[in-house]
This record gives structure tokens, sequence and C-alpha cells, in this order.
């Protein structure tokens, strides 16, 4: 609840200053001004009501709210972003031009819905490029042969999300021929009554070591046992704070679910990360799986080779990514750190607005080969 109301509360001010700014910029009259009053409290309500929309209700309808709703989070973040630069720009010449000329100009609100314009088109069609596949390559002395895993995380099935879309996700994870397949998490985001076709689809896929996943945030939002139903008739096997020693490899995973429940967030899930180490195989390969990208360190000191996570989306829209780097110290892509590796993916949908700006949309593959004396770290 604490969350809804925070989230209400800024986005109901993001519409009142850009209302503000676009009412004195256009000279609009009272009356529109009054409209424009109830419609940013509209806006504001309707990521809010667009969760509370009953099931039962017709999906065509239902998706059109939903997209609706969530594209203009998108537009109206751009739209409040400008207009904060604006007025910053007007400050700075405040002393130049004696007044802050730019605020009643009708010219100002057009170059900034211009550019909204321009790059919520552009966040569309990067959102709905089809998925590109990161690759990394890695080395251990651990594995006498080979590993190929493939990492997929934040697909937010849902209201948005279309089956051709994850029918395509499927074909790519298979087509990397993996000996491992891992889902990081938000695999799920709302309405699982409506998600049994896609867990059949996810039935359908096939890796020589298994499937495994953890739970994200966005599966504890949906519901945490419906979300584990899906996860079972999906054929993955979900790791939920605990670890599982792969029969016929020397591999180890730990998997950890999202601490969504539990506060403080980070220090729950660094404490769980610190038990399940403990004791650690040195001899095995040591995977650990989390959604949120906290306790890298203290994995890599308890034994840990690679640590896979998302959730950050590499911010999603840019440049979005500056805040997200306040709660996180790596958002995206390797980082290594003595004989252990993190790895976050951007994640292979979007959540929220369905567009992404300068973070296009990813499933990971990690080569990981025995060392040889030309690789021996």
């Amino acid at each position: 609840m604490l969350f809804i109301l925070t989230f209400f509360f800024f986005y109901l001010c993001m519409h009142i200053f850009t209302w503000i700014r676009f009412s004195g910029q256009l000279s609009l009259g009272s009356k529109t001004r009054v409209i424009g009053w109830l419609a940013c409290i509209f806006l504001a309500i309707s990521p809010i009501a667009a969760h509370l929309m009953p099931a039962a209700w017709p999906e065509p309808l239902v998706y059109v709210f939903w997209q609706v709703t969530f594209t203009w989070l998108g537009v109206i973040f751009y739209l409040f972003l400008f207009q904060l630069a604006f007025l910053v720009l007007e400050l700075l010449l405040l002393p130049v031009a004696g007044r802050l000329g730019p605020r009643s100009s009708s010219g100002a609100a057009g170059i900034i819905i211009a550019l909204t314009v321009l790059i919520v088109g552009y966040g569309f069609m990067e959102a709905s490029r089809p998925l590109k596949v990161k690759s990394y390559q890695l080395y251990s002395c651990k594995l006498e042969s080979n590993l190929r895993v493939v990492f997929v995380s934040d697909v937010h099935l849902g209201v948005q999300k279309s089956m051709q879309r994850l029918q395509s996700l499927k074909e790519l994870i298979q087509d990397q021929d993996p000996d491992l397949i891992i889902f990081g998490g938000d695999i799920l985001n709302d309405h699982l009554e409506w998600m049994q076709e896609e867990a059949g689809l996810l039935a359908g896929l096939n890796a020589g070591l298994g499937k495994y996943g953890v739970l994200g945030n966005h599966e504890f939002y949906a519901g945490v046992d419906a979300s584990r139903d899906f996860f079972a008739r999906a054929e993955i096997e979900l790791l939920e704070d605990r670890k599982k020693k792969l029969n016929n490899a020397d591999i180890s995973l730990i998997g950890i679910s999202d601490p969504a429940p539990h506060r403080p967030f980070r220090q729950h899930q660094e404490q769980i990360i610190l038990e399940l180490t403990d004791n650690l195989d040195p001899g095995r390969f040591n995977l650990l799986v989390s959604h949120r990208p906290w306790g890298f360190d203290i994995a890599g000191k308890s034994g840990v080779d690679l640590h896979l996570a998302g959730h950050t989306h590499k911010g999603q829209i840019f440049p979005f990514h500056l805040i997200v780097r306040l709660k996180y110290d790596h958002i995206y892509g390797l980082l290594q750190k003595d004989h252990a590796s993190l790895i976050v993916t951007c994640g292979a949908s979007s959540w929220g607005p369905p567009i992404r700006v300068l973070a296009p949309p990813e499933i990971v593959r990690v080569d990981i080969l025995p060392c040889v004396e030309d690789n021996r770290p």
C-alpha cells in the first residue's frame, strides 16, 4: 500500500507540474485548464485502475486500457523531463533575459511535444524489434566440457505481451542449443489466469541439464502461489532460496527468491546469499541466480563462479538508468572480480510503458569453456 500511495503521489506531481507549464506556454483559458486538471487526476490514477480491472472483463478491452495507460506513462515521463529541462534553461538565462521568456512561448511547447513524440515513437520500435542474443565467453578450470547457459529474465507476461512474441522468444532460446536454461524472475507480470497457453509454450523448451528459475518481485505482486503453479505447468523448476547439484555435471545451482516480501530488501537478499553460499564445494562450478543484482561481492568471496541477475532493465527508457544506478552498483553487462563473474541482463521485454530507449531487449548466452594452458586464469 505504501508503494502504491508513493507512486500515485509522484506520478500526480509529474502531471501537475507538466500541466502548469503547458497551460502557461499555450495561454489556455480557464475552462480548458479545469478539464486539464481533471485529466491529470484521471491519468495519475489510471495505472492503479488498470491493475484493479476485474479479470472477467473482456481481454480486448483490458488490453486497450493497459496499452493506452502505460504508453501514457512513457509519454508523461518525457513531457515532464523536457519541461523540467526547459525550466532549468530559463532559470539559467534569467540574468540575461530578465524574465522567464520561454515559459509563455507556444514554440517551447511545440518543441517539447515534438521531441516526446519522436522519442516515444523510437521507443516503440526499439521495444518491438526482434530479440538480440548477448553472448559472453568465460573459462573455468572446474569444468571438463563446454557448458552453454541461456539466461532469460524480465519477460513480464501479462495483458500487454502477445503469444507471437513469446513464440519468437522460445524459438530464439532453442536455437542457441542450450545445455542449461535459466529464468531470472519477472517472467510473469499480471493476469496469470490468462497464462495457460503461455505456460504450455514454455514447457516445450528443452535443455540437456534442465530448466530452472527464480521468483522476481512481479511474481510476488501477481500472486506467488499462482506464479508457482505457472512455473510448474511450464516445467521450470523453481529454486526458492536453495541449492541444487546437477546430475552428471560438476555444477551447483544456487537460486535466490526476490526479497519483495521482506524488508530491508538488500540486507535480506545478501543474508540469504551468505547462508546459501556457506561451505560451497570448491571443486564444483557454482552458479548463483538472483533476480536483483545484489550480493555479488559476498557470493564471490564464498566461492560462486558466476552470478546471473536481471531486474534493472538497464533503465529501460533513457536516462532512467541514472536513477537505477542509485540502487544497484552494476546495472548491465559483465563485471569480473578475481575468479567471479556477474552478468546482468537488461531483460527480454518491457515493464509498464511498451517502449525501450537505448536499452534493446535481449536474452543472454554464456559459453563456459574448460581451462587449457592458453586461457588458464
